[in-house]
C-alpha cells in the first residue's frame, strides 16, 4: 500500500498527464507520417538528403520519447488503480523502433 501512495503523489502518474502524453505522441506520429517524403524516393536523391534524414530522425526520436513517457505514465497509473494496459502507446513504441530500423537501412529510399 505504501508503494501505491508513493506513485500517487507523482505528477507523471496522474491520468490527465498520461492522456496528454498519449495525445502528444499521436500527433507527433501524424507529423512523422507527413514528413515521410523527406526520406522517401523523392527526398533521398537530392543534394540535401543527409539533412532530410536528420530532420526525419529528430521527429522520430521526439515521437519515440513521447510514446515512452506515455507508456511509463500509464503503466505507473495501472499500478495505482488497475487501469487498462496502454495498447496504443505500446504499439507506437514498436512502430517507432521498426521505423528507426527501416530508416537506418535506407529502406524508405527505394
Amino acid at each position: 500500500m505504501a508503494q501505491n501512495d508513493k506513485f500517487e503523489n507523482d505528477v507523471i502518474f496522474k491520468p490527465a498527464v498520461g492522456t496528454a502524453l498519449a495525445l502528444a505522441s499521436g500527433l507527433s506520429f501524424f507529423f512523422l507520417c507527413m514528413s515521410l517524403p523527406l526520406v522517401g524516393p523523392a527526398g533521398s536523391h537530392v543534394e540535401h538528403a543527409d539533412q532530410n534524414k536528420v530532420a526525419f530522425l529528430m521527429v522520430l526520436l521526439l515521437t519515440f520519447v513521447l510514446s515512452v513517457l506515455s507508456t511509463w505514465s500509464k503503466m505507473g497509473r495501472r499500478k495505482i488503480d488497475g487501469s487498462p494496459r496502454p495498447w496504443f502507446s505500446l504499439a507506437l513504441n514498436v512502430v517507432c523502433v521498426l521505423t528507426l530500423v527501416i530508416l537506418l537501412f535506407d529502406g524508405f529510399a527505394i
